[in-house]
């Protein structure tokens, strides 16, 4: 038996197996999807994902939940079981020192987080659609901060600033004598010095922080810096699988 662990960005369907005890999942899989036609995109992800062969507990996190009745109603017809929504009501093994505006993806990794480095002041750094900074401190998601990220931005600069698109890489160099290293530079640099001197900032505090890096563009980013503890693209559906966890453990 396993869980199934699904977690709905802003672009993305990402889903993957997780065990019944411990942190590790396996057969992760990655499916685009248009806001405009979700559900129909939602029917094919689960057509193409094997969502009834031994499957215990289905765990979701998401981003919009205007789409909880359909994604419950759909997994009904497929597997004859209801999905467990990640919400910040839910029960979990990290407090939440936050609004109810706290996305999902946040409370998942900071359960993973609290996994990782149990009762510690740890730093979470997700680069995705938005770049998102998560303090937890002794198992309490205490808050953070949010900028663009990286392929935000370079879409930002292309579509108001009427600057081409470019691909995400760094430059050899800070210094460039055409726009599309310009950009690159610019934006690449920009994320990777803000985060070094946002760490640094935290640590004047928190000696002893830790820092998890997440999220599409952490690897682009971590192989440029130091300041990483952890580099952990699946952080949030590792979360998912800890707080089904906690729930079943927790009955």
């Amino acid at each position: 038996m396993k869980n199934l662990l699904i977690d709905i960005g802003n672009s993305d369907i990402k889903s993957a197996e997780g065990t019944l005890s411990g942190i590790r999942i396996s057969g992760l899989k990655r499916f685009p999807y248009e806001k405009k036609s979700f559900k129909k995109d939602f029917i094919e992800f689960i057509n193409k994902t094997n969502v009834s062969s031994g499957i215990k507990n289905i765990g979701i996190s998401s981003l919009d939940s205007k789409n909880d009745l359909f994604i419950k109603s759909a997994f009904r017809k497929f597997t004859g079981r209801d999905p467990f929504f990640i919400k910040i009501n839910s029960r979990l093994p990290v407090k939440i020192s936050y609004s109810p505006t706290l996305g999902t993806d946040r409370i998942c990794s900071a359960a993973a987080a609290e996994r990782i480095f149990p009762g510690g002041n740890v730093l979470i750094i997700d680069f995705g659609t938005a770049t998102t900074y998560t303090f937890v401190s002794k198992g309490i998601l205490k808050g953070g901060f949010i900028t663009p990220g990286i392929a935000t931005a370079i879409n930002s600069l292309h579509e108001k600033a009427k600057l081409i698109k470019v691909h995400p890489v760094f430059p050899d160099k800070l210094i460039n004598n055409n726009t599309e290293l310009n950009i690159q530079s610019g934006v690449l640099y920009q994320s990777l010095y803000f985060t070094e001197g946002a760490v640094a900032e935290m640590k004047k505090e928190y000696k002893d922080l830790k820092v998890i890096a997440t999220g599409g563009f952490c690897g682009l980013i971590g192989k440029k810096t130091d300041q990483f503890d952890v580099v952990d693209k699946e952080l949030v559906l590792k979360g998912i699988n800890i707080i089904i966890q906690y729930n079943e453990d927790n009955n």
